[in-house]
């Protein structure tokens, strides 16, 4: 029994790139390799792990075309005999709504799953744990007025019960697919981001063979617990990240191998360049090791040097110089520019307020006026929140 391992595709326009559809093109283009090679491979089954698009709220037009593409791999990969369980996400990704229609169409072999339930499917029993729409639970009465990190246990604790009550509708083997955080995974920057999440611990998955996860975007394994990660690499976040798909099999004697297969997925590359960098760039071009590095890929450079070298500098020349290098999209260049020592400014006073002042110094960093307006608006948030 072959078991093909994936989730996090995050179809959806607008992502950074020279057009608003460039990026979904990548994405249904991975998948497209994705869906051959587990052909190729002979899977006898696929779990997809939720967050198959990128927003939950989008206009028909853009829902329509997310839909499809999402409908027409997994109708893709059905038709070659494999079937296909496939969990909802986290909510603020994806519509249940959307899938909720995806499941009325009845694609034969394709099974949706918005709900917790268990699915007996090629001798195997799959416990599924969709993602969980928290802000729903958090506005029920027994949860109001409660800090976060008891609403976080609260819900930690009805996880924990959800997943021994699936075990007990179970028969061996057993997997868990299930779009959640678990409390032992390396989570990266996305640790920021997942502060007073419900957690799925060590005592909810204990009793299940395999636990195949969606959610981080690094895969990974901690003994029998697998994150799939992204087919796709889909910001500077995923940066040097392993993209891919796990497959997992079992023998007949009830053991379980696994190995990771990376996909084509696009490259995302940051240039940091010194003082001596930008000096040789404005004598001799960019060198050879980032034009090996740009191609193809979305790239952003940071470059750091006195101002009176910043100046010499033409952003539009070393943006130009990356497409020339094939460069698939500049994202950003950032400057950090070491400012001479001037007489203090007359105006910059103690009685200045922090949202000005960090204004002053964003224009001497040669921000986008834009850009200063939300750090001003994020900052003017944050102090509203301290004063209260």
């Amino acid at each position: 029994m072959k078991i093909a391992h994936l989730g996090d595709v995050h179809w959806g326009l607008g992502y950074p790139g020279p057009s608003p559809e460039s990026r979904f093109e990548d994405i249904t283009r991975v998948m497209d390799w994705v869906a051959d090679r587990i052909i190729e491979e002979r899977c006898d089954l696929v779990l997809f792990a939720g967050d198959a698009f990128k927003d939950a709220r989008v206009f028909l037009d853009r829902a329509s075309l997310e839909i499809k593409a999402f409908v027409g791999w997994l109708r893709k990969v059905a038709a070659a005999g494999i079937p296909v369980i496939a969990i909802s996400g986290t909510p603020s990704h994806d519509a249940i709504a959307a899938y909720k229609l995806i499941q009325e169409m009845q694609i034969p072999g394709v099974v949706i799953i918005t709900d917790p339930m268990v699915i007996r499917q090629e001798g195997l029993s799959v416990a599924c744990l969709p993602g969980l729409n928290r802000s729903s639970l958090v506005t029920q009465e027994e949860y109001r007025n409660l800090p976060p990190h008891v609403i976080h246990q609260m819900m930690t604790d009805k996880i924990t019960e959800t997943c021994q009550e699936l075990q007990t509708k179970c028969e061996r083997p057993t997997i868990l697919l299930a779009h959640i955080t678990y409390d032992l995974a390396d989570k990266g920057f996305e640790d920021v981001l997942m502060q007073h999440e419900p957690v799925l611990t060590q005592e909810a998955i204990h009793d299940f063979d395999l636990v195949c996860l969606g959610h981080i975007h690094r895969p990974q394994q901690n003994g029998n617990v697998f994150y799939c990660g992204s087919p796709e690499r889909l910001g500077f976040n995923d940066e040097g990240v392993e993209t891919g798909v796990w497959l997992h099999e079992f023998s007949e004697a009830g053991a379980i191998t696994s190995r990771f297969i990376e996909t084509p997925a696009r490259e995302f590359v940051t240039l940091d360049f010194s003082e001596g960098a930008v000096k040789d760039f404005l004598d001799r071009g960019l060198p050879l090791s980032a034009v090996v590095k740009v191609k193809n890929a979305v790239v952003r450079i940071k470059y750091s040097c006195p101002e009176d070298l910043a100046k010499m500098l033409d952003r539009k020349a070393l943006e130009r110089a990356m497409y020339e290098a094939g460069a698939f999209y500049v994202a950003e260049i950032k400057a950090d520019v070491q400012r001479q020592e001037r007489t203090r400014d007359e105006e910059v006073t103690e009685a200045l307020g922090p949202v000005e002042a960090l204004a002053r110094w964003a224009r001497q960093q040669d921000m986008p006026d834009e850009e200063i307006v939300t750090l001003q608006a994020m900052t003017a948030g944050l102090l509203e929140e301290v004063s209260i």
